[in-house]
């Protein structure tokens, strides 16, 4: 490579393994909790199925591997984003290197995208639970896939321009399909966070009554809105770098990076870990179940005491008397 230089500063090794630590920690904690959380949902779905009382069969729910697959880019993205510090913990120790900047290039580009699919399909099967895709933005059908193909095109755009810039003399080339990548993340985003407040703002003016008789919908919309915001701006600072190029005074400054790069995507994990005992998705689908049976046995004319109103299950595993 000559004498190009990768960086314009002395990349910073301890800030660097530092956010190593933090990545490592949080990723393992968020497999952890969603494995813990899935598996006490399916405890309580299967006396659910073996029951067979009520209308089970037919309301509306998914199977929980579908709900644990919501999860998955999320957790792949912690992966990601920890490989990605590994990465850039090399580069800084080997600043001449191309493979350790290729490395850390490419996936701290692309955890974000990864992030962004998990938020867009949590929304999805939160409003489909909920039975509130009318007031999606797009058409209920291809809401989240509409969005996760956007994510998807942002993806490769980034991947790719983030390994062109290895090259001395693709370094622009790749640098500009990055800066598009990032617009179309960009784009996404801000269409996804104007869907996200219809939505919280219309729920009740649907006419299904399920989004009444639930709670944990809310506290998840919002840690999906913030995370949102949280992205958008990393998005909007990382264009800005971009476009201002190697010369610039973002790429000549570490600490960007890390303030709205790793510090956002370091709170993003931090709020989806802390909440998760309060507002995951597994939780939103007992609520809805619930909700829909109360509603069945009520249409059918079954009593339901006032003090079964809001949980028709004993501790989430046992039927409650029907009349």
């Amino acid at each position: 490579m000559g004498d190009y230089d990768f960086y314009s500063y002395n990349s910073n090794k301890g800030a660097a393994v530092a956010f190593v630590v933090l990545f490592a920690l949080l990723s393992f904690a968020l497999i952890a909790a969603v494995i813990v959380y899935s598996r006490r949902s399916k405890a309580v779905c299967d006396v659910w199925d073996s029951s067979s009382r009520g209308n089970y069969e037919q309301v509306r729910k998914y199977p929980i591997g579908k709900l644990v697959g919501a999860y998955i880019p999320l957790l792949v993205g912690g992966l990601v984003e920890l490989a990605g510090y590994i990465g850039r913990a090399a580069s800084a120790w080997n600043q001449d290197k191309m493979g350790p900047y290729i490395v850390q290039t490419v996936l701290l580009l692309i955890a974000p995208t990864l992030y962004a699919a998990t938020i867009y399909m949590l929304f999805g099967r939160l409003a489909h639970l909920l039975f509130a895709e009318k007031i999606m933005i797009m058409p209920a059908r291809w809401n989240t896939l509409i969005f996760v193909l956007g994510d998807v095109a942002s993806l490769l755009m980034q991947a790719a321009g983030g390994g062109m810039m290895a090259g001395e003399d693709s370094r622009k080339a790749g640098s500009d399909i990055v800066t598009v990548g990032l617009f179309v993340q960009i784009a996404f985003f801000g269409l996804f966070i104007i869907n996200e407040f219809i939505f919280y703002f219309k729920v009740y003016k649907i006419e299904s009554d399920i989004p009444r008789r639930t709670n944990t919908w809310r506290a998840l919309n919002l840690t999906l809105l913030v995370n949102s915001f949280l992205i958008l701006i990393r998005s909007i600072v990382r264009a800005i770098e971009f476009i201002e190029g190697y010369s610039g005074y973002i790429e000549g400054h570490e600490w960007f990076l890390y303030v709205f790069d790793a510090l956002q995507m370091f709170l993003l994990l931090v709020s989806f870990l802390i909440t998760m005992p309060l507002n995951n998705i597994f939780k939103i689908q007992e609520e809805s179940v619930v909700a829909q049976l109360h509603l069945a046995n009520t249409r059918a004319g079954v009593v339901v005491k006032e003090e079964d109103s809001d949980d028709i299950f004993d501790d989430g595993n046992e039927l409650k008397p029907e009349v």
